[in-house]
C-alpha cells in the first residue's frame, strides 16, 4: 500500500511539472549580416546641458563699445560646413554705462536717496566686473537694482552673468535692459544687448506645462512652479528635464526627451492613483495547469474507488463460491481446494483490482498535492509600475508641430 502511494505520488509530480513548463520554440538562426556602423551622433546631454549647436557664453568675446554703430547681429550657430563664424562680441566688455534718468522709462521716478544708493552700488559693481570678480559684481548690481530698476544696471548685470554661465538670468536681464529702447542705454550698448540676447537664446528652449488635477503640486526639475489647475510657461536650458505632479494618493513623473535650442515643448501631466498604477503577474501564463492537475487527481481517485468496489465484489464472489463448494462436499475433512477451477482466478482478479485501486489512490493524492503546489506558486502577485509606464499603456503622445514650436502633447485615456 505505501509503496503504491509513493509510486503514484512520484509519477504525478513528474507529469505535472512537465505539463506546467512552457514549451520552448526552437531558436531560429539569425541570418548573417554585415556589422552596422555605430551611430556617431553624441547622446543627449544631461539636464540643463548646453546645446550641441550653441557655444558657451564664456567663449563669446566682445570688444569695447566702438564709436561707430555696432555691426549687424550674426548667428553664433555653426554653419552647414561645421565651423562657427567669428563673433564680434566679447564677454570682457568693460562696464562704463552711466546711470541717468530718462523720461521714456521709469527711471525718472526714483527718489534722490535711492538714486544715490544705487549709484554707489553700481560703481562698485562696475569695478568688480572690470577686475573679473563676477560673483561680487552680481551681488552689487543686485543691491543696486533694489534701489533703482534701471536698464543700465540690468545690462551690466547680464555681462557679469554671462561669465558665470547663467543663461536664464542673462536672458531675463537683457530683456529688461532693452525694454525701453536705446534711450536709457547708449546706442551701442543697446545693439550689443540685442546681439547677446540672440546668442543666449541659442542655449534656451521654451516649455509649457499644464495640469488639471486640483491641488496637485507641479514641479519642473525638482522646483515647484504652480499648484494645479493651471499652466506654466518658462524658458529652460536645452537638454532633458523632469516634470512632476504630486497629490496625496496620486503621482505623475515624466522625463521629457532632449529639448533642443529654440524649441517649445508642451506637456500635460495626468495624475494616477495607486490602484491605477497596480499591475498583477504570475510565474507563467498557463493558469489552467494547476487546476487540470487537481482535476486529474480527482479522476484518479474515482477510478481507484471503482477498482476498490470491483475488488470487493470479486472477493465476495470468491467467498460465496468457496461456501458453496464446502456445502456440496460431504466427505470428512472435505473442502474446496484453492486449485479448484474458477476459485484462483476470482481471487487473483480481486487482488489485481485492489492493487490497481491503491495505485490510483496514490496518483490521485500526488496529483492533488502537485496541483495545489503549482497553484500556490503561480498565484497572482501585485506590483507597482511607474507613471511613465502607465503613460505608455494609456497615454498618447501627440507630436506638436507649429511655427516656432516643437514637442509633444500628453493626453490620457481612462
Amino acid at each position: 500500500m505505501i509503496r503504491a502511494l509513493a509510486v503514484g505520488l512520484g509519477l504525478a509530480l513528474s507529469v505535472t511539472v512537465a505539463a506546467a513548463q512552457p514549451k520552448k520554440t526552437p531558436a531560429r538562426k539569425a541570418p548573417a549580416r554585415t556589422p552596422k556602423q555605430p551611430d556617431k551622433q553624441p547622446a543627449p546631454a544631461p539636464d540643463a546641458a548646453p546645446a550641441p549647436d550653441a557655444k558657451p557664453l564664456s567663449d563669446f568675446k566682445a570688444p569695447p563699445p566702438p564709436p561707430a554703430p555696432a555691426p549687424p547681429p550674426t548667428d553664433a550657430r555653426p554653419t552647414p560646413g561645421g565651423a562657427a563664424p567669428p563673433s564680434p562680441m566679447k564677454t570682457d566688455e568693460k562696464a562704463g554705462t552711466k546711470l541717468e534718468k530718462d523720461q521714456s522709462s521709469n527711471t525718472h521716478m526714483v527718489s534722490a536717496t535711492d538714486e544715490r544708493e544705487a549709484g554707489i552700488d553700481f560703481r562698485q559693481g562696475n569695478e568688480q566686473l572690470n577686475n573679473g570678480l563676477f560673483p561680487q559684481a552680481v551681488d552689487k548690481y543686485t543691491e543696486a537694482l533694489a534701489h533703482w530698476d534701471h536698464p543700465a544696471i540690468h545690462y551690466n548685470l547680464a555681462l557679469a552673468l554671462i561669465n558665470l554661465e547663467r543663461p536664464l538670468e542673462v536672458y531675463d536681464h537683457l530683456i529688461k535692459a532693452i525694454a525701453y529702447g536705446p534711450d536709457p542705454l547708449d546706442k551701442d550698448k543697446y545693439d550689443h544687448a540685442k546681439e547677446y540676447l540672440k546668442l543666449v537664446e541659442g542655449q534656451l528652449a521654451d516649455i509649457e506645462v499644464s495640469c488639471d488635477k486640483p491641488g496637485a503640486k507641479v514641479a519642473v526639475d525638482g522646483k515647484e512652479v504652480f499648484i494645479a489647475p493651471g499652466k506654466y510657461n518658462a524658458k529652460v536650458r536645452v537638454g532633458k528635464h523632469t516634470f512632476f505632479a504630486d497629490k496625496e494618493g496620486y503621482n505623475a513623473r515624466i522625463t521629457a526627451p532632449f529639448i533642443g535650442p529654440g524649441e517649445k515643448f508642451r506637456i500635460e501631466l495626468k495624475l494616477y492613483t495607486a490602484e491605477e498604477l497596480t499591475r498583477y503577474r504570475r510565474k507563467w501564463e498557463r493558469t489552467w495547469v494547476p487546476y487540470t492537475v487537481i482535476g486529474a487527481g480527482a479522476l484518479f481517485a474515482i477510478i481507484g474507488g471503482g477498482l476498490e468496489l470491483s475488488a470487493n465484489s470479486s472477493f465476495k464472489d470468491f467467498d460465496s463460491t468457496v461456501a458453496k463448494c464446502n456445502a456440496a462436499n460431504t466427505m470428512p475433512n472435505g473442502g474446496c481446494s484453492v486449485t479448484t477451477p474458477g476459485l484462483q482466478g476470482i481471487k487473483d482478479s480481486g487482488n489485481s483490482k485492489r492493487t490497481a485501486g491503491f495505485v490510483m489512490y496514490g496518483l490521485a493524492g500526488g496529483a492533488v498535492v502537485a496541483g495545489a503546489v503549482l497553484a500556490y506558486i503561480n498565484r497572482r502577485e501585485s506590483y507597482q509600475i511607474r507613471a511613465e509606464e502607465l503613460s505608455e499603456e494609456h497615454v498618447s503622445v501627440t507630436p506638436v508641430v507649429a511655427p516656432g514650436m516643437a514637442g509633444a502633447l500628453v493626453q490620457g485615456h481612462f
